[in-house]
């Protein structure tokens, strides 16, 4: 977990809150301007993929992509502890609410309409789907937070409804509630699951062996509607679609405080996934997003798909935030938007901000190459799936 009360941070902080009260100022009486808003409604060390993860092969096809896999996890955790002074953009201080303050040694999530914590210790990935035999008999490594559940592709076998304990890792969900979604297999014995509460049309779900039961217990219990922003930093919903008209005002020569990862369904501009960087990784965020060169694309111009999915950064100074709009599943479109400037989207823009729980599924032509995760060897890949 990464704390604030240290005296780097804090001076780090302080600097960032000073050059931005300057900056803003100093371009108070400019007539066109106002600070950036996006429309909205309402552990550092690194660790492959879980060794029973079916990995795709990162064939990329002109017309589209899409890849079930997650970019090389940067850890078990992210690399702050979710709700660590998590800002709210209407109030001129970076100060967090104690309410999204994570219990100690656990950490915040969000997917679609709600927020819910879990142990620091776990990770990120897939949870097996009805194609689990396909992994060659991987087993299990540990228990994960599965992302994307409603964005992957799945391989078309049979296989038996009898999936063993040992190629099944405990694992949270958020699903709908409107639904009786079958993940292909059944319990085994002595393995359960741990609902929540319908929040808005989803529900957290827990699966998990008898001796995780009072975990998977406070998992659920802990769930609740995201609000207006998530204790990440995140907005609830956004319109990625709208590459910036705001202009912004960003301090020059300091580095933001900590920085927001935010995930979006292009479709209903929901939120899929969130994260939260400190100090050192946010400035190094904001450098690889600098030194994109100017331009948009790269775009394929033989098809119009927009994408399922584009992120957020928001750089955070003090309690106010430069909101960059990252897209990289479409056809057309894809670039770094500032609201005032466009950069071209880069492989590393891609690694960079595309860190877990934030995952890329499709993409297209050479957004789709600069993007898609690089495939590992798997017992049991499951294919890329073309659109």
């Amino acid at each position: 977990m990464t704390e604030h009360d240290d005296d780097a941070t804090t001076e780090a902080d302080d600097r960032a809150a000073r050059a931005f009260r300057e900056t803003f100022s100093k371009h108070a009486d400019d007539g066109g301007f106002q600070p950036l808003t996006v429309a909205g409604a309402t552990a550092s060390g690194r660790r492959g993929l879980p060794r029973w993860l079916p990995v795709a092969a990162a064939a990329v096809v002109v017309a589209a992509i899409a890849i079930p896999v997650v970019l090389n996890l940067r850890g078990a955790a992210p690399a702050s502890a979710p709700g660590d002074h998590a800002p709210a953009p209407e109030r001129a201080t970076g100060a967090a609410s104690t309410a999204d303050d994570a219990r100690p040694g656990w950490r915040w999530e969000s997917r679609r309409t709600l927020s819910y914590q879990v142990p620091a210790s776990w990770g990120y990935g897939w949870s097996p789907a009805s194609d689990w035999c396909a992994s060659g008999g991987q087993q299990a490594t540990g228990p994960i937070v599965d992302i994307a559940p409603d964005n992957r592709a799945v391989r078309a076998i049979a296989c038996p409804r009898a999936i063993p304990a040992g190629q099944l890792p405990t694992f949270v969900s958020v699903v709908a509630t409107d639904g009786t979604a079958d993940r292909g297999w059944d319990l085994p014995a002595g393995w359960s699951v741990t609902r929540g509460a319908d929040i808005e049309g989803y529900r957290v779900e827990v699966v998990h062996s008898a001796g995780q039961a009072s975990v998977a217990e406070q998992i659920v219990e802990s769930a609740r509607p995201i609000g207006r922003q998530e204790p990440n930093g995140c907005l609830a919903t956004a319109d990625v679609t709208d590459t910036g008209s705001d202009p912004v005002v960003r301090p020059s020569g300091v580095a933001p405080a900590s920085a927001s990862l935010c995930q979006y369904e292009v479709a209903s501009g929901q939120l899929l996934a969130a994260t939260r960087l400190p100090v050192i990784q946010a400035g190094r965020l904001a450098r690889v997003l600098d030194a994109a060169p100017a331009g948009t694309g790269p775009d394929d111009p033989s098809c119009e798909s927009s994408g399922d999915t584009a992120a957020i950064v928001r750089l955070w100074y003090g309690g106010l935030a430069q909101d960059v709009v990252v897209r990289y599943a479409g056809c057309t479109g894809n670039g770094v938007f500032t609201g005032t400037t466009t950069r071209v989207l880069t492989g590393e823009v891609c690694t960079t901000v595309l860190q877990p729980p934030l995952t890329f599924s499709t993409g297209h032509g050479a957004a789709g190459r600069l993007c898609a995760p690089v495939a590992t060897p798997s017992a049991s890949p499951t294919p890329s799936r073309t659109r």
